[in-house]
């Protein structure tokens, strides 16, 4: 009874039974609340607008409903297999790539977190830097940093339970610091905001582009969406519905905050566009310490847990609490003051993202279209994932090739990077899968967690 207990707060790539599921609906709808809103979609909003870019409000609004709807169906659709067996996205990958092909999808989807650990810990540290420089009249950006990192870590060493309860509580706090700074801002800039309303934007490839970015900023979770979604209540209605409000609503109110505060102020850097929209210095630092909280509910689910899963994939000894102590030291060594402000990084998001869209075109096309939704999970953990799953010495040559050539393209068309790129992949890799393993494989659905 003691292990069960332990295992229902552990954090490892064993299958979870119904009974070891730690989210509700409304938990895990609030953990995805507090995760999404992360600053860079906030950047994203203002991004959309003059002068960075060329649509009216109206135009950034309908780009935003639409990428929050592409959004909402990946999460749910991949997040499927991990609900309903139990499995994280490391072991759902070996259905698709196979056991040691499994690791270039993991890989693609861990060591660009760690990069944005990095960042957004740096981020949260500069507003809590601006907090003490506004009350104290000093501070340490690097110090700051340091602290917030040390936060997550043990936060997240703790397990499953502990992220829960902080993305829940932190969730309603984040969620009433945006209300109050959206009626602000409203309230403040109103004529700005009619004159972009009324602005002539535009329906071409601006539009399309922003839509693009909009779901890129939040599409490599999706990838991995198996890894929360297992500690979700079974359910393939229970998967959808905690999905949808739970991506598509953050998503909107979140991007929708840039978009006014673009509109009101044009001003690019969301701290200083934040700071200025307040009315007053309490309400500066109030804002201030939103941006600090969301950063790291943010890195909780989205930043730490894929690439500390990763690690304990590669290295199978590796417990939990050091897998994290290692990912935080590692987000260390990316520099992250470095590269937020380096133009070429985000040059370099692109190009992964570009790889990652066609890693969960694969996915959604293995599962789906191949598997028929069946998985045997018991074989998924045996190497070379037993003889259901016919790959080349444990590598899927048609998930690889796939996800190679529609890479390719992803860079190719850069500017459209996975709206092209995941398409390609996935009819590539329905039509390579039978030249290389003949028919579908009958899984019989009995292995259900």
């Amino acid at each position: 009874m003691s292990d069960q207990r332990d295992n229902s707060h552990r954090i490892d790539l064993n299958r979870l039974s119904p009974d070891q599921r730690t989210f509700t609906v409304v938990s895990y709808m609030l953990m995805w609340w507090s995760s999404v809103i992360v600053i860079q979609g906030f950047m994203l909003g203002q991004s959309m607008l003059p002068p960075n870019g060329g649509l009216n409000i109206g135009q950034a609004m309908t780009a935003l409903v639409m990428a929050a709807c592409i959004l909402a169906f990946f999460f749910a659709s991949n997040g499927h297999a991990g609900n309903k067996y139990g499995i994280p996205f490391a072991i759902h990958a070996r259905s698709s790539f196979g056991f040691y092909g499994s690791k270039i999808a993991i890989l693609f989807r861990g060591v660009p977190a760690i990069f944005w650990l990095g960042i957004c810990t740096w981020i949260g540290g500069s507003a809590i830097n601006g907090v003490t420089q506004m009350i104290f009249g000093f501070g340490n950006v690097y110090v700051y940093f340091f602290i917030l990192l040390v936060i997550q870590g043990v936060l997240a060493a703790l397990g499953i339970k502990t992220i829960k309860w902080v993305e829940n509580v932190l969730a309603i706090i984040i969620v009433l610091i945006m209300i109050y700074m959206m009626v602000s801002i409203t309230q403040n800039f109103s004529e700005q905001l009619t004159q972009n309303w009324n602005a002539a934007g535009s329906w071409g490839m601006p539009f399309i582009t922003s839509i693009v970015g909009l779901v890129g900023a939040v599409f490599t979770s999706s990838v991995n969406s198996a890894d929360l979604s297992r500690y979700l209540v079974k359910g393939t209605r229970a998967t959808w519905v905690a999905n949808i409000t739970g991506i598509f609503v953050p998503k909107i109110f979140l991007v929708s905050l840039g978009i006014l505060s673009g509109a009101a102020l044009g001003i690019w850097d969301p701290v200083t566009a934040l700071i200025q929209v307040a009315p007053n210095q309490l309400s500066a630092i109030l804002i201030l310490l939103f941006i600090a909280i969301a950063q790291v509910t943010t890195n909780l689910t989205m930043n730490l847990l894929p690439p500390a899963l990763m690690l304990m994939d590669f290295f199978k000894k590796l417990k939990w609490p050091i897998s994290v102590c290692i990912i935080s030291v590692l987000a260390i060594a990316t520099c992250p003051w470095i590269l937020f402000t380096h133009e070429g990084f985000f040059g370099l998001i692109n190009a992964y993202s570009a790889f990652l869209g066609p890693v969960l075109g694969v996915m959604l096309a293995d599962y789906y279209f191949i598997r028929k939704m069946k998985l045997d999970a018991n074989q998924l953990y045996e190497q070379g994932c037993g003889p259901l799953y016919r790959f080349t010495k444990g590598w899927s040559i048609a998930a690889i090739l796939a996800v190679a050539i529609g890479g390719v393209f992803g860079i190719l068309f850069n500017s459209l990077s996975w709206l092209v790129a995941a398409p390609i992949a996935f009819v590539l890799y329905l039509i390579l899968y039978p030249i290389f393993y003949g028919k579908n494989p009958r899984v019989p659905d009995v292995d259900e967690a």
